[in-house]
C-alpha cells in the first residue's frame, strides 16, 4: 500500500513537470552569438614572431542583435599588439585575458549575419583559444 502511494505520487509529480515544461511557448526569440578565431598568417617562421588573426562573430540566435562582445584567455604568453574592426575592452582578472566589443558600424547583426575583425599578435604560439561571445 505504501509503495503504491509513493508510485502514484511520483507519477502525478512527473506528469505535472512534463505539463509545465510543454506549456512554455515554443516560438520565443533567442538571442545568441558565436565567434571563431582563425590564424590567417604567421611570419618570421612561427606564430611567436607574429601572426594575423581574424575573428568572425556570427548571430546564431533567432532575432537580431544590437551589439556583441567576445573574450578569451591566452595561456601561452601571446599578446595582442593591434586590433582593427573592434574596440578593446578593459579586463580585470587573469593574465592573458582579452575582450573586444563591436565598433559603431558593425554591432547590429541580423539573424545569421556576421562581422569580422582582425588582430596582430606576437609571442606564444599555441593553438587558437576558446572564444566566448555575448550579444548585447
Amino acid at each position: 500500500m505504501f509503495r503504491r502511494t509513493i508510485a502514484a505520487a511520483a507519477l502525478a509529480l512527473a506528469s505535472a513537470v512534463v505539463t509545465a515544461a510543454t506549456a512554455a511557448p515554443a516560438s520565443a526569440d533567442s538571442i545568441g552569438c558565436t565567434a571563431s578565431y582563425v590564424i590567417s598568417s604567421v611570419w618570421g617562421g612561427s606564430q611567436s614572431h607574429g601572426a594575423l588573426v581574424q575573428v568572425t562573430v556570427r548571430n546564431s540566435g533567432s532575432s537580431a542583435i544590437k551589439g556583441w562582445r567576445v573574450s578569451w584567455r591566452y595561456t601561452d604568453g601571446t599578446v595582442v599588439n593591434q586590433v582593427g574592426g573592434a574596440v578593446s575592452l578593459p579586463v580585470i582578472g587573469l593574465p592573458g585575458m582579452y575582450a573586444f566589443g563591436n565598433e559603431s558600424y558593425n554591432g547590429a547583426l541580423p539573424v545569421g549575419g556576421s562581422a569580422v575583425f582582425s588582430l596582430l599578435t606576437s609571442g606564444g604560439g599555441s593553438a587558437a583559444p576558446a572564444v566566448t561571445c555575448t550579444p548585447s
